[in-house]
């Protein structure tokens, strides 16, 4: 199959995915709105779980499943598209709270009392009435799916991705790998183009929506968050358990783990500085390149540290940090817009010097946040298998190269191992702060501690 038909396979997964996740979003996002206390954070929990559950385990625990779906087509591909769906939904989800229709529920009621009779009218004001959210929700979708290559890489899906990052692993010249990708590239231009239109005025805004609690939602997410996250790390955790005791007798992971530790908290600090310093248009238009995907953004920068003035720092980590900076970018400048700014409780807080209320207003969130950078950072494998420097290769590339000669129990041990090291050290950071803070509560003579 040539490069441009698996790219109009790719264009039409992605509007097919982009449409799905239209479709689930809008209730979804109104659902979650209303919850409060606990069953709000454990809708959020369940949402997020399958965006954040790394690919590579996705794909692993599911390959022979997969592959054993090749000899029928339409199964394996409405199993990827599937898979695929799940883990992008909630970007949609996400971008439609901060994003909500710009009529309230007292407005669309009086339309309905006077509606206009035709449908073509009745149309037009449901469409302008949604707002820019579903158009940017549904383009961001699009792209992300569209430019997907680690989950398809292990399964053998025919797309554009794979096929562009087996000719320059197999040696094909930069140049002719950039003209392989430069019809792809076009699509995502335009569709990025789109969405920056649509998003001109964007604005956060506080959905004000209340909707009736119910059982649907609850089992759409129970069940996304079973077969993208619960079940790939049971499967790969069944599959471990007889591979540990060799694994524990020669570790062989220690390099290349310390070195994902490396790269991700250079890249993490250096988004989150981004994020938070940058002048806020220059900020996200420096976001923009993330959104091309991990294989573009890395032949993008792989291209330029070959060229004569920045040709002396090729085989440095410089690249490759680069590169993972440009793909936390838009996760960072989204998390800086999604946390809530409590400024008159952080006043307070600082006001009367307690630093336990500081650390759960301001510190918890950003330390969460760039937990999450990190994370994501560390499980990179396409940004890592191009631009790593000798010597410095990450520890998911090995993982990945292994993964294709098949499943074993000390892979899958190997795999656990390298997938519980960010997770480990982002909650010992936080337990660790959290203590210091709460043994820390400064006050001052004559000032008493702040109620809860």
């Amino acid at each position: 199959m040539s490069i441009t038909a698996q790219t109009a396979t790719a264009l039409g997964r992605a509007l097919v995915i982009g449409g799905i996740a239209l479709a689930v979003s809008g209730p979804l996002r109104g659902w979650i709105a209303a919850r409060r206390g606990r069953a709000r954070t454990l809708a959020w929990t369940l949402l997020l779980a399958p965006f954040f559950t790394p690919p590579l385990l996705v794909s692993y625990a599911f390959s022979k499943f997969a592959l054993a779906l090749i000899v029928s087509p339409w199964s394996h591909e409405a199993l990827y598209l599937g898979v695929l769906a799940l883990k992008l939904i909630p970007v949609a989800v996400i971008v439609r709270m901060l994003m909500p229709p710009p009529l309230s529920a007292e407005a669309w009621f009086g339309y309905r009392m006077l509606a206009p009779a035709s449908w073509w009218g009745r149309a037009r004001f449901r469409v302008r009435g949604a707002g820019a959210g579903p158009w940017i929700a549904g383009g961001l979708v699009f792209v992300l799916a569209f430019a997907d290559f680690e989950l398809a890489a292990l399964w053998s899906v025919r797309t554009w991705t794979v096929a562009i990052f087996d000719a320059q692993a197999g040696g094909l010249a930069l140049s002719e790998t950039l003209r392989l990708a430069a019809w792809p590239l076009g699509v995502e231009g335009a569709a990025l183009a789109l969405v920056a239109g649509s998003a001109r005025d964007f604005r956060v805004a506080e959905s004000n929506e209340r909707q009736s609690a119910g059982r649907r939602p609850w089992i759409y997410l129970a069940s996304a968050a079973t077969l993208v996250c619960i079940l790939p790390l049971a499967v790969v955790t069944a599959q471990a358990a007889a591979g540990f005791h060799a694994l524990a007798e020669n570790f062989v992971l220690g390099r290349e783990i310390g070195a994902s530790v490396l790269f991700g908290l250079v890249a993490a600090f250096a988004a989150d500085a981004l994020a938070r310093a940058g002048r806020k248009p220059m900020a996200w238009f420096l976001g923009v390149p993330g959104l091309l995907g991990a294989l573009v953004v890395s032949l993008l920068v792989l291209a330029l540290f070959q060229a004569r003035p920045l040709r002396f720092a090729y085989d440095t980590p410089l690249p490759l940090a680069l590169a993972l900076t440009l793909l936390l970018l838009p996760l960072a400048l989204l998390l800086g817009v999604w946390w809530p700014r409590r400024t008159a409780a952080l006043h307070v807080a600082k006001q009367v010097r307690s630093r336990r209320l500081v650390w759960e207003l301001e510190k918890r969130p950003r330390a969460a946040a760039f937990g999450l950078l990190f994370c994501w950072a560390y499980f990179d494998f396409t940004a890592s298998s191009i631009l790593a420097p000798v010597g410095l290769t990450p520890v998911f590339v090995r993982l990945h190269n292994l993964a294709h000669y098949g499943q074993t129990a000390v892979l899958s041990a190997m795999m656990l191992a390298a997938f519980a090291v960010p997770v480990l050290l982002s909650l010992l950071v936080m337990v660790a702060a959290s203590l210091h803070t709460r043994r820390n509560l400064v006050l001052h003579p004559g000032q008493h501690p702040p109620r809860p």
